[in-house]
């Protein structure tokens, strides 16, 4: 009997495709693996992270109240990450780091899996989340770092509900990344460009507000400083790794600088939003990278924001490998300058 080439053929690309996705798991959990030990508070020749840096506040080795008994600059989930690990660690600094490590480590599984379902929707070669989820310089430099994969995962899962037209529990993950770093309010407008009733654009516009507002209004009432120590206090900060810090050297001009980037920014989204190119992953990618550009402050871990896009999109440009470099010799010049903000310093 003759054997069905095309019956064994589909076997075997199913069969591939399964091991390739396993082996996408085993190589994520090395990835972080690495990013672990790099930041490792115990590990002679360990990198900064912010996590490692919290813990040396009152805040965290005092296991006291985020924006209750203790001021922080980040959203309120943010907040709770910190104080859920310094709470398990008792104040110390490995439990502590662990512990946190662990709540990354969950996240990141959670990205992973949410962009390789996309992918394989979209019929998108796995070999793109190796390139740009797993072995990317920025993923081992920064993923143990912050909680820039935290708001990846609930930013991509939340989009990938809209697209199914599960708009509630998109705008509820939208919620949830907005109370992580509040950055993915540029893309609001291009999801309500999306959506087409007027109906679901409300619906969403309250189930994506309500829980943020609540939360946020809900510590103002516990601590009338909160808005001003959470979200005033990084409109203080001065030029961060801001391409344009050449155009305003002197810090008595990074006043107009932040002028500049507003300007700058509100420009580029627009021309994104009304912009017809690309889908909805494509434009997110835009939002972000536009905000990115065009931002005052440019921490080097926010890049982690866009690459599960450029997963998505499988398209490879030799420019990624001038970012990458760039993006994690900011981390490891910094402590090489007496002045890392300056212009014509390394980082």
């Amino acid at each position: 009997m003759p054997i069905d080439r095309t019956c064994v053929d589909k076997r075997l690309v199913r069969m591939d495709e399964k091991q390739v996705k396993k082996m996408i798991i085993v190589s994520a959990t090395l990835s972080f693996t690495s990013s672990y030990l790099l930041h490792h508070p115990k590990i002679p020749g360990d990198i900064y992270s912010d996590i490692v840096s919290f813990w040396y506040r009152p805040l965290v080795n005092g296991v006291r109240i985020p924006y209750v008994q203790e001021g922080f600059e980040y959203p309120p989930l943010s907040g709770l990450i910190v104080y859920v690990s310094s709470l398990v660690g008792g104040g110390g600094l490995v439990p502590y780091y662990n512990t946190f490590s662990l709540v990354l480590f969950s996240f990141y599984m959670l990205l992973v899996l949410t962009v390789l379902k996309v992918m394989e929707e979209k019929n998108v070669p796995l070999i793109y989340a190796f390139i740009y989820l797993i072995f990317a310089p920025s993923v081992i430099y920064y993923l143990n770092y912050n909680f820039d994969v935290v708001f990846a995962a609930f930013l991509v899962l939340s989009l990938t509900f809209l697209e199914k037209g599960r708009y509630r529990l998109s705008a509820l993950l939208f919620s949830f990344a907005m109370l992580t770093k509040l950055i993915n309010v540029v893309l609001l407008p291009l999801i309500l460009i999306y959506m087409k009733d007027w109906k679901g654009r409300m619906a969403y516009l309250f189930y994506a507000l309500l829980p943020f507002a609540t939360v946020n209004a809900a510590l103002q009432v516990l601590n009338p400083s909160f808005i001003r120590e959470t979200y005033i206090y990084h409109a203080k900060w001065g030029l961060e790794n801001a391409w344009f810090v050449y155009l305003f050297p002197s810090r008595d001009s990074w006043d107009a600088a932040k002028l500049f980037s507003a300007l700058l920014m509100v420009y580029g989204l627009l021309k994104v939003y009304i912009s017809n190119s690309g889908g909805l992953y494509e434009r997110s990618f835009m939002l972000l990278s536009t905000f990115l550009l065009t931002s005052y402050v440019f921490t080097p871990q926010m890049v982690i924001f866009i690459l599960p896009f450029l997963a998505i999109a499988g398209r490879f440009q030799p420019a990624f490998y001038a970012l990458e470099a760039g993006n994690v010799g900011i981390l490891l010049t910094w402590f090489m300058e007496e002045d890392p903000l300056l212009p014509g310093s390394l980082p």
